[in-house]
C-alpha cells in the first residue's frame, strides 16, 4: 500500500474518526484505524470502531499501490498533526508502516487488517433523506436528557420513532424528560422505533457540522442504524427496549401557567445555587401572581434568596426543583421567555418555549423535589 496526500486534508479525515477509538480496550486492534487505499477510486478510507459504533471516512488521494493496514490510531494522529503544512506519504510492507513528509520520516508498526473487526454493511443507496439541521438540533435538545444508570439501559439512549409526516425524538431518566417532534415525509419509515445511544447521536452532528458537501441520509436495521454524512459513513447499535410509554407521564391537564424571562430565571437560580445541597441541589421557588421568590436553605451552610419577576395565573404556589436539571432544561429552551405549566407542588412541569420554529414542536418536563420534612 502507498498514497500521498495534502496532511490538511488527512488530519480533517483523522478528526472524523478518532473519537471513536476506545482509550482503554483488551483487543489492540480496537486502538488501530483500518486505512484501506482504493487505487481505482484514487480514495482513501479511514475506519475506526469500538464495537458499539463504527466510523468511515473517505477522502482524496493519489493512491500509487492500493492495500491496507491498521495502524496505532493515537499516534498516527499525533503524527500527522505535528507535521508540516506538506504532503504526506504513508507506505506499507506487510504490518510495518513507513510515514513520509518533508524531511521528516517514521516507521511504526501496525496489525494485519485481516484483525480489524467485520465492518457492518449497509446501502446508501436505499437510505432515507434526513434533514441534516433538524436532525442536528432534534439530538441537541433531547440527548441531555438520557439515563447514565447503567442497570435501565433503556433509558441511556434516545427513542427516535417515525410518522409518515413527522420524526420524534425522546430521552428522559425519570428525573426530566424532553421530546422534540419535526415535520416531514417519512412515508417509508412510518411505524418505525429505536433507541439509539447518545454517543452515535452526538458524533453524527459533529460530522454534519464538519462537512462541506454531500447530503445526509438515514437507515434503519433490526439492530443497527447507518448514517450517511457526505463522504462518512457512521453505524451504531441499537439499545434493547422497550422504552417506556412517555406519552402516559406527559400532563395534559396542567392548567398553572408560569411565564419568567430564560435567562433571569437561569442566573438567578445560578446565583442561589452556590449554597444548595450539595446531594439534592435543591431551590424552592414561591410564585405569586408578579414575582418569583428563589431560596435555598441548607443546613450548616446558609441560606440564599432572590427575587424575579414573572406573570403566574394561579393562586401563591411553592415548589422545589433540582437546580442542576432546571439550568439545563432552561439552557435548551429557544426563547427569551420560557412557559411552566404547572398542576401542584408535587407533579411535573411542562416546560415549553413561547415561540417555536414552524413545522417543530419541543417540550421538557422536569420532576419537582419532594418537601423536606
Amino acid at each position: 500500500m502507498k498514497f500521498s496526500i495534502a496532511r490538511q486534508d488527512l488530519d480533517k479525515a483523522i478528526q472524523r474518526v478518532l473519537a471513536v477509538v476506545s482509550p482503554k480496550t483488551t483487543l489492540p486492534v480496537l486502538g488501530n484505524f483500518l486505512v484501506e487505499a482504493d487505487a481505482k477510486a484514487k480514495q482513501v478510507a479511514l475506519t475506526a470502531t469500538d464495537l458499539d459504533m463504527t466510523v468511515t471516512t473517505k477522502v482524496d488521494a493519489t493512491v500509487d499501490e492500493g492495500g491496507g493496514v491498521t495502524m496505532p490510531a493515537k499516534r498516527f494522529a499525533e503524527i500527522v498533526r505535528e507535521l508540516g503544512a506538506q504532503d504526506v506519504t504513508v507506505s506499507a510492507e506487510g504490518e510495518e508502516i513507513t510515514i513520509q513528509s518533508g524531511k521528516s520520516s517514521f516507521r511504526i508498526v501496525g496489525i494485519a487488517p485481516e484483525e480489524f473487526p467485520t465492518l457492518p454493511k449497509s446501502d446508501r443507496a436505499s437510505a432515507f433523506a434526513l434533514d441534516a439541521g433538524a436532525f442536528a438540533r432534534m439530538v441537541d435538545k433531547v440527548t441531555f436528557c438520557a439515563s447514565k444508570d447503567e442497570t435501565r439501559p433503556s433509558l441511556n439512549g434516545a427513542y427516535w420513532e417515525f410518522a409518515a409526516d413527522s420524526m420524534t425524538m425522546t430521552a428522559t431518566d425519570g428525573h426530566r424528560l424532553a421530546t422534540f417532534k419535526s415535520a416531514g415525509s417519512f412515508k417509508a419509515l412510518a411505524g418505525k422505533s429505536m433507541i439509539v445511544p447518545p454517543k452515535a447521536l452526538g458524533h453524527a452532528v459533529r460530522i454534519v457540522g464538519a462537512e462541506t458537501g454531500g447530503d445526509s441520509r438515514v437507515s434503519v436495521h433490526e439492530n443497527h442504524v447507518t448514517f450517511f454524512i457526505g463522504s462518512t459513513t457512521i453505524n451504531s447499535r441499537l439499545l434493547e427496549g422497550p422504552f417506556p410509554n412517555y406519552k402516559q407521564v406527559i400532563p395534559k391537564d396542567n392548567d398553572k401557567e408560569l411565564l419568567v424571562d430564560r435567562e433571569e430565571l437561569a442566573a438567578a437560580v445560578r446565583r442561589v445555587a452556590v449554597l444548595a445541597d450539595t446531594l439534592t441541589h435543591q431551590v424552592r421557588l414561591t410564585i405569586s401572581k408578579k414575582k418569583i421568590e428563589l431560596v435555598v436553605s441548607t443546613p450548616d451552610v446558609g441560606e440564599a434568596k432572590e427575587e424575579i419577576p414573572g406573570r403566574f395565573n394561579s393562586d401563591k404556589m411553592d415548589v422545589g426543583y433540582n437546580a442542576t436539571y432546571l439550568l439545563e432544561v432552561l439552557k435548551h429552551i429557544e426563547s427569551d421567555e420560557v412557559r411552566f405549566l404547572l398542576g401542584s407542588p408535587v407533579g411535573a412541569a411542562v416546560v415549553t418555549a413561547t415561540d417555536g420554529a414552524e413545522g417543530q414542536e419541543h417540550l421538557c418536563l422536569l420532576m419537582p423535589l419532594r418537601p423536606s420534612a
